[in-house]
């Protein structure tokens, strides 16, 4: 047998490939469309125009580009932390539950909703309700503690300091929140903390996705230690 032919590979099966681009196109236009659609009610039905909602906010106000970029930038590493652990979940979690999967999923989701809260102001708006902050905030807490108890079980495995600094650094952030006083510079020390924590759960949750990719979702008993 030639050496040519000991390299070749089979063809992939082109009728699956190209039924599965399909899908995927398909699926790609149908969600493009939801959102287009939305547009056009928002703003034939309930009178917001569309122009409000396409263009950035501070173009709209005419406040400079470096309005929030703290904040913008604290949003871009939630989602970098929430797709690369969700990412690595449904790539390993076809071998099975185990301890190192529950992390990864329990810290995208987590991840997921304070980037998506962040986005969206969901938690300031809700609270405009007249509900308490503490109780819209209930979900995020409980992520956070599903995330710590599985973290616990693989903590002698992963880079489990860096997620004792994003918990620390999280919660001297929501102190500072919720402190009755009020001085100069609290703000800044808040979202210190808060931005420090992220980067802290970023890092965290990209190391753990790189870990579970490499041997496939492995840590399959709890770690001691």
């Amino acid at each position: 047998m030639s050496a040519k032919a000991q390299t070749h590979s089979p063809k992939a099966p082109a009728g699956r490939w190209h039924r599965s681009e399909a899908g995927t196109i398909i699926a790609v236009l149908l969600v493009s469309v939801a959102i287009l659609a939305s547009l056009v009610v928002a703003d034939r039905v309930f009178g917001i125009d569309y122009y409000d909602l396409v263009r950035d906010p501070n173009a709209i106000a005419r406040n400079p580009g470096y309005f929030g970029i703290v904040s913008n930038i604290g949003i871009i590493f939630w989602i970098v932390g929430a797709t690369a652990a969700l990412q690595a979940f449904a790539a390993t979690f076809v071998e099975g539950a185990t301890p190192l999967t529950r992390t990864l999923l329990a810290g995208g989701l987590f991840a997921a909703l304070m980037g998506i809260d962040d986005f969206l102001m969901l938690h300031e708006a809700v609270a405009t309700m007249g509900i308490p902050e503490e109780v819209v905030l209930l979900p995020h807490m409980i992520l956070l503690g599903a995330l710590c108890s599985c973290a616990y079980s693989v903590r002698a495995a992963t880079p489990r300091l860096l997620l004792v600094g994003s918990v620390l650094s999280m919660g001297l952030s929501f102190a500072t929140d919720m402190a009755p006083v009020h001085v100069g510079g609290a703000t800044f020390v808040e979202e210190a903390f808060k931005l420090v924590g992220i980067l802290f759960l970023t890092t965290y949750l990209v190391a753990i996705s790189h870990q579970a990719l490499r041997h496939g979702g492995a840590l399959k008993r709890p770690a001691i230690g």
